[in-house]
């Protein structure tokens, strides 16, 4: 059976990157239910913020696809700049976070073991 360090020079910022990133995506899914401003962008936003968790989750056991939340967060910053929006909240809600996606993604490791111990 394999040892684990958990001090602190076992720290991966990549880990906790896609931890953030998965973060950052709830927190979009739930402004998205929270703001309501039409079913069309609604959808859209939940559906990219369930996006974000999936790749985050993703990222955690394949580190090579962190490229994926990148791509996610810049799809999400044009879309905020492109599409009308009836509130400007909404608008820079999406900026604020595909920018954290973008960086977030930009963070490469951070793969756990294939099996959990």
């Amino acid at each position: 059976m394999a040892t684990i360090k958990r001090d602190l020079s076992a720290f991966d910022p990549g880990l906790w990157a896609h931890y953030a990133a998965a973060i950052v995506g709830a927190w979009f899914f739930m402004s998205s239910v929270v703001w309501h401003e039409g079913t069309v962008w609604r959808s859209f936003d939940w559906m990219l913020g369930l996006l974000v968790i999936g790749a985050s989750i993703m990222a955690l056991r394949h580190a090579r696809q962190h490229w994926f939340i990148s791509g996610l967060g810049v799809v999400l910053v044009l879309v905020s700049f492109v599409l009308p929006h009836a509130s400007d909240l909404t608008a820079w809600n999406e900026r604020v976070v595909g920018v954290l996606l973008l960086g977030l993604g930009l963070v490469a490791g951070g793969e756990l073991p294939p099996e959990d111990t």
